[in-house]
């Protein structure tokens, strides 16, 4: 392997061309220069333009929106990179982010995947750590707490994603599946420093914000692809499915919750 890989770096975005300036900063001054960055604009209603003349950059327009989760795909299958991450449009890398990860894996050629932590940063600019400097990962821990693995914080193998992608019907917890089934395929690790900043100040445009009947249909998808784990770890199948079910009642979905009640139990 090179001394300095290429690492590709995929920012999905969709209307929110303010925001993109500030993420595009923070892949381009990387302390790792070797970077080629994607922009995927997943069908804005005006196409947007990168606010940059750097060489390293390129923009894929999807005429139509395919969903995060096929925006990232798509980003991802044109990369050319040995490494490959992602970054959220509305948060950004620190400095040494990607020297680092990329250090830890070439030290560690065995490790399909490293994460770190990130650092939230809310409306009022409070901050606080998300994940411990003493969290213990395993596969097992992650299927239990749903994923605690923060896209932006992430540094894969391109062999990972030739294996593992995202699921393109999934609108929501499309990461709880796809990093799930990579800790459960490859060797992964926790490298316990601070990679990136994660905006929460409450816009009503972020993906987290919880429509009831949309929760059900992703979740629904998140446990079917899932399953084959799920059948392995009983305490886990369990609390899929009472989840599950619960999101079924909440949407009015009766026959749906008598499906999963069997599996909640």
């Amino acid at each position: 392997m090179p001394s300095t890989p290429l690492v590709s770096v995929v920012i999905t975005t969709k209307n929110r061309i303010e925001l993109l300036p500030r993420s595009i900063r923070s892949v381009l001054e990387q302390t790792w220069t070797n970077v080629e960055l994607i922009v995927v604009d997943d069908g804005s209603d005006v196409p947007v333009e990168l606010p940059t003349t750097d060489p390293r950059a390129r923009i894929i327009r999807n005429n139509q929106s395919q969903g995060l989760s096929e925006a990232r795909n798509i980003g991802f299958r044109s990369a050319k990179g040995e490494f490959l991450c992602m970054l959220d449009d509305d948060d950004w890398y620190l400095p040494e982010k990607l020297e680092r990860q990329v250090g830890y894996l070439q030290a560690h050629p065995d490790i399909g995947m490293v994460f770190s932590r990130v650092v939230v940063r809310d409306a009022e600019g409070k901050e606080r750590c998300y994940l411990a400097e003493n969290h213990v990962h395993s596969p097992e821990i992650n299927l239990m707490a749903f994923n605690v693995i923060h896209p932006s914080s992430v540094l894969l193998r391109r062999e990972v994603f030739d294996r593992i992608q995202f699921e393109p019907r999934i609108k929501k917890y499309e990461d709880t599946l796809f990093f799930n089934r990579i800790c459960f395929t490859v060797p992964t690790a926790y490298q316990p420093i601070d990679v990136a900043v994660w905006m929460q100040d409450g816009r009503p445009d972020q993906l987290t914000r919880r429509f009831f009947d949309r929760n059900f249909v992703n979740f629904k998808i998140v446990c079917e692809g899932l399953d084959d784990i799920l059948d392995r770890y009983p305490a886990a199948r369990k609390l899929y499915y009472r989840r599950l079910a619960f999101q079924a009642l909440r949407c009015r979905r009766l026959g749906e919750f008598l499906r999963a009640v069997p599996r909640a139990i």
